[in-house]
């Protein structure tokens, strides 16, 4: 590993010494002594036991992340990113590298606590599974270990800043309360209850300690995922945009899976994540949208379509997933939910076109940068007009219809709920036709916008060059 990965043996160099071990070993110890100077004899067994996996998880989840986030925010702080840069460290080795070798400290905690638990079950001859225990731990150690480096790259803007070390566990901590939410109580059964309930995936019984190696493996995938791809921006590496839809389309597979059986199941479920993680895109990446476009008409206007797709905004690729799949989900239903499918088929169509729109509004107010004071708060302030208060008052000039007008997929959506002829509201080409306006009118703001900024900063270059 040290041979092979330079990132991996400089961590271990910084943060390697002999007195860990010692260091690590006497803090556990003395965390294991608690339960006996607080507990009971009879309740001993147990508070200790609790002990040891609390300290075990306290190890893995949250000491190991805030290091694995520091070990980022110290490239920031101390200046040291154009050196990475400059070097011949591949992504995956910088991530792999600082995974390991940064948090170290924490897994000689985790080896303690082990240890600890299985001499716990041993001596008192408690039924719980060790195995199990350490290793979600670990798998789920690694994963939010993961997200905690993704946080504070997310965290960046276009420049390399310096970042807290508080914010590197925030993410690990959320995903940590409200992710396991679902299964965190079979989890339990899987692991002291060997009459726990059924748990299906893809038809599939595979039980809570199966689901939860599962997410498990999603969210350590996903995160090594999203960590590859924005350190290959942060150093400088150019690929092609194939990681985003990858990680939407194996979401929507596990969504699936743990809500039906089915293509239908899927197709919905990827739709939805990729609407979801398109207005995450759009909005996080808003800084940076002037510079792509910039970059992708330079690149078109060479002929180098890789270089273009490569510095292509995310937004259009999720933006263009979850519309084929919403327009697939209409044509290949379940028989016993032809009827159900097609109108939620029809409505996702729907919802992506409205999203098109605010997409497309939010780009030119990002094109607009350097003359607006904030874009992001002229966005906010148009989104808010558009999809409330001009729905609101055009409901109170004409009601349904006129809020229809303005705000097509909500009021398509309420009329279908209460009202008794929703099949015919439903099929009636005023909020297709109202929708079709609005992109076209907002695409042909973007246009203009686009000619000034894109293509007359290309123009300003090339008769500067001149």
């Amino acid at each position: 590993m040290t041979a092979r990965n330079p990132e991996f043996q400089r961590q271990l160099w910084l943060n390697w010494r002999p007195s860990l071990l010692a260091w690590s070993l006497g803090l556990s110890l003395l965390v294991l002594a608690l339960p006996f100077a607080l507990s009971s004899p009879a309740n001993l067994p147990g508070s200790l036991s609790s002990t040891a996996m609390a300290g075990l998880w306290l190890a893995s989840a949250i000491y190991g992340s805030v290091l694995a986030g520091r070990s980022l925010a110290e490239e920031a702080s101390q200046n040291t990113w154009d050196w990475q840069r400059l070097s011949a460290l591949s992504p995956w080795q910088m991530a792999w590298g600082k995974l390991l070798g940064a948090v170290l400290p924490a897994w000689l905690y985790v080896l303690w606590f082990a240890i600890a638990i299985a001499g716990i079950a041993t001596v008192w001859v408690l039924e719980i599974s060790v195995v199990h225990i350490v290793g979600l731990a670990i798998l789920w150690g690694l994963s939010l270990q993961t997200w905690a480096m993704n946080s504070v790259l997310m965290s960046w803007g276009q420049q390399d800043l310096p970042v807290s070390r508080r914010r590197a566990a925030l993410l690990p901590l959320l995903l940590l309360f409200f992710i396991p939410g679902p299964f965190l109580g079979r989890v339990y059964d899987g692991i002291f209850n060997n009459n726990a309930e059924p748990v299906l995936w893809w038809g599939m019984d595979v039980g809570g300690l199966g689901m939860a190696y599962l997410a498990g493996a999603l969210m350590l995938g996903l995160g090594l995922l999203g960590l590859w791809r924005m350190l290959c921006t942060r150093l400088d590496v150019h690929t092609l945009p194939w990681a985003w839809p990858l990680g939407i389309a194996v979401s929507g597979i596990f969504a699936g899976g743990s809500f039906s059986t089915g293509l239908p199941a899927f197709l919905g479920s990827t739709a939805w994540i990729a609407l979801l993680g398109t207005i995450y895109v759009a909005l996080q990446h808003m800084s940076q949208h002037l510079r792509a476009w910039r970059q992708v008409q330079w690149s078109v206007s060479q002929r180098h379509w890789r270089e273009a797709l490569e510095a292509l905004p995310l937004w259009p690729v999720s933006l263009l997933l979850g519309l084929i799949v919403s327009i697939v989900v209409i044509f290949t239903p379940d028989a016993h939910e032809v009827g159900v499918m097609g109108a939620l088929g029809s409505f996702s169509v729907l919802m992506y076109l409205q999203l098109l729109r605010d997409c497309l509004l939010l780009t030119g107010f990002a094109l607009l940068a350097g003359k607006l004071k904030s874009p992001m708060v002229s966005f906010v302030i148009a989104w808010l007009i558009l999809n409330i208060a001009a729905p609101l008052l055009a409901y109170g000039l004409g009601g349904v219809n006129g809020a229809m007008l303005v705000q097509p997929v909500m009021s398509a959506w309420f009329q279908s709920i209460d009202s008794s002829d929703a099949p015919a509201v439903w099929n009636s080409v005023l909020p297709w036709a109202s929708l079709g306006v609005q992109i076209l009118v907002v695409a042909g703001w973007v246009i203009h916008v686009f000619k000034d900024r894109v293509l007359g900063f290309a123009r300003d270059n090339a008769a500067a060059r001149i």
